[in-house]
């Protein structure tokens, strides 16, 4: 019996520590205990169970269970380039958040995350792929409503008005927001905004004007500095000259006291001098007045009276001498103080001079100033005008390059492009057309090929970066051309300025001598003019009668023709000159003394006809046309009847010619 209890008893206790084993089996399998990170809702037979903090049974098949997140989710939102926000002033605002989420501690919240997320929570990448659009949302929304710079100014103000707006939006998915960070906020580059889009088109707008805006006041905030500093390097120069003014009027007077005091101390030296003097004479005088006494003492008695009278008049002649050496000492006093005076007023006139120097002197030295400041104010506002201009004109002209090496690098990159293609189709049918033997060539000549279009394509840049450089010099040359273009410019015109004025002061100046001229010739009268005439042939004379004989220096010799038994002369000899009256035949010069006129002017003419052609001959051999000798009168003039002188015909120049009146 006692054996068998004993058995029992030990059945029992392994039956007990098997029941035992498999409860303590069956609670680590069927039992589920939640934690702090990680809750679970149990659905199925007794409807749902939240369990946050404990645990439950979860029977198989019985029994499902949804596993829920408790801790804190960071979601990262970033939207960057063509997805940044658009700001309520059009601009493009690049936006980096992060967000804190969490399921909330309760049992509705946690029913509802088990509901809408599932296991989502437990994976923060497959929540934030189903979160994030309303946190895009949210930030789109509220950066709308603010610009750009009420965004950087009040951040707190936009992190709650996206945090009030992400809590409405995912209350209903059991998720609450523990807070919102702005961790990056940033203007999107230039280049993301599209002209074609109305939005960027406006913010690039604003844009370009406040970054120009700011280039200007940069610039302008620079040359005002600029300015400035010269101003007070003016203005120090100005001190530094009115320093070194004061120094030498301080020089000046310290100078013109000292020849004062000098001057006085010389006044008061010859008036002394003059005092001693004076003292010197008065004690010689007293002494020899003394020494007459005592000589007229030691005389007799006798010739008391005549010393008496010779007393007098000794006294008389001192008196007379005493009158004289003081007229001679205030004399003297007089031209001394004249001269004292005369001192005083070179001095005072020297230093009259000195101040009106001084003073003519520091005007000037204003005036310079003066136009130098204002020299310099001008050439700070042209400076200052070039080169905005010159600013202006680069940005320009850098606008225009960049737009125009686009198109040509576009162009060049599609031409690459299609000779490449080319090249490669082609070599594609080189290839297949060709022998399989051929492959190791074809690999060379592709491999020089290449080697080839490196080279072109690096010439290629070499060429274009050379043409960049010419394109370049050739512009600032033709900027310097253009610029000393218009220097030259208004240096022609300027001179060309003063030549004309000066051609019309010159041409004025002729015109009214000419017109006092003829003026002048207007009034003359006839007698006058013919008596200037005469006198202008008077003076020309000489010329005219060398003139008139030049032609005899052609003589070289000289033949004396005997026409004496030509027709019209006497042929006797003996009755030439005859003065015998009783000859009734005699002649003289070959017509007779006694013929009548009729006769004698018909031999005359006989005479010249027969005679003209050896007249003729000697003309022209001494150089004279048989016409000119009658001519004379024609060229002289006839001054008996100036109204047949075609030269003495002024009246009818002034008729041809009224301008001349």
């Amino acid at each position: 019996m006692n054996i068998t209890s004993g058995a029992d008893i030990i059945a029992v206790i392994i039956l007990i520590a098997l029941a035992i084993a498999i409860i303590v089996y069956l609670l680590h399998w069927l039992y589920r205990r939640s934690s702090k990170e990680i809750a679970f809702v149990r659905t199925g037979m007794g409807g749902e169970r939240v369990v946050i903090s404990g645990g439950a049974f979860v029977l198989p098949i019985i029994h499902n269970i949804t596993s829920v997140g408790m801790k804190t989710l960071c979601i990262e939102v970033q939207r960057n380039g063509n997805k940044s926000f658009i700001t309520k002033n059009r601009m493009r605002a690049e936006v980096t958040a992060e967000f804190y989420v969490r399921v909330a501690p309760t049992n509705e919240a946690v029913s509802i995350a088990a509901q809408t997320l599932g296991n989502r929570t437990l994976e923060p990448d497959h929540l934030k792929e189903l979160v994030q659009g309303r946190f895009v949302d949210g930030l789109g929304v509220v950066a709308a409503k603010m610009s750009l710079d009420e965004i950087q100014e009040n951040r707190s103000e936009y992190i709650k008005k996206v945090a009030t707006h992400v809590e409405e939006a995912i209350k209903h998915t059991g998720l609450e927001l523990e807070t919102v960070s702005l961790t990056s906020l940033n203007q999107a580059p230039v280049s993301v905004f599209d002209p074609s889009n109305t939005f960027d088109a406006e913010g690039l707008t604003q844009i370009t004007e406040f970054t120009q805006s700011r280039k200007k006041k940069r610039n302008d905030i620079e040359k005002d500095t600029e300015v400035s500093i010269r101003n007070k390097n003016l203005q120090s120069i100005k001190q530094t000259l009115e320093i070194e003014k004061e120094e030498e009027f301080s020089k000046y007077q310290q100078k013109r006291e000292i020849e004062q005091q000098r001057a006085i101390e010389n006044t008061e030296t010859i008036k002394t001098k003059a005092d001693k003097e004076k003292e010197s004479e008065l004690a010689e005088i007293a002494s020899e007045k003394d020494i007459e006494i005592a000589r007229i003492s030691k005389k007799d008695f006798v010739e008391m009276e005549k010393s008496l009278q010779e007393t007098k008049l000794i006294q008389e002649i001192e008196k007379r001498r005493k009158e004289q050496n003081e007229f001679r000492q205030q004399t003297s006093i007089e031209i001394k103080q004249k001269d004292i005076d005369t001192e005083k007023t070179i001095l005072e006139l020297e230093r009259d001079v000195e101040f009106s120097r001084l003073e003519k002197q520091r005007s000037v030295d204003i005036k310079l100033a003066e136009e130098k400041a204002q020299t310099a104010k001008e050439e700070a506002r042209k400076r200052y005008e070039s080169e905005e201009a010159y600013i202006m004109a680069e940005e320009q002209i850098k606008n225009a390059k960049t737009a125009q090496q686009k198109n040509v690098d576009a162009f060049k990159i599609a031409a690459e492009q299609e000779t490449r293609v080319l090249d490669i189709e082609k070599a594609k049918r080189i290839e297949i057309e060709e022998k399989q033997k051929q492959m190791e060539v074809l690999e060379k000549s592709k491999a020089v090929l290449k080697t080839k279009m490196e080279e072109e394509t690096a010439r290629a840049k070499a060429v274009e970066a050379e043409e960049k450089v010419n394109t370049i010099r050739d512009v600032e040359q033709a900027e310097k051309d253009k610029a000393l273009g218009v220097i030259e410019a208004s240096k022609n015109a300027e001179r060309e300025k003063l030549a004309s004025m000066a051609a019309k002061i010159r041409y004025e100046i002729e015109a009214a001598g000419k017109k006092a001229l003829n003026e002048a010739e207007n009034a003359r009268s006839d007698a006058s003019r013919r008596s200037a005439l005469r006198q202008k042939l008077a003076e020309k004379i000489e010329g005219i009668i060398r003139e008139w004989v030049r032609p005899m220096q052609n003589i070289d010799s000289i033949k004396v023709v005997d026409v004496n038994g030509l027709p019209g002369f006497s042929q006797g000899g003996g009755a030439e000159g005859s003065d015998n009256p009783d000859n009734p035949s005699a002649t003289t010069g070959g017509y007779s003394k006694k013929g009548s006129l009729a006769d004698n002017v018909v031999n005359s003419a006989l005479r010249y006809r027969a005679q003209q052609p050896f007249l003729d001959s000697l003309l022209k051999e001494i150089g004279m046309s048989p016409g000119e000798a009658s001519n004379i009168r024609n060229i002289l003039g006839d001054y008996d009847d100036p109204k047949k002188d075609k030269h003495m015909r002024f009246d009818d120049d002034v008729k041809k010619n009224p301008k001349k009146k």
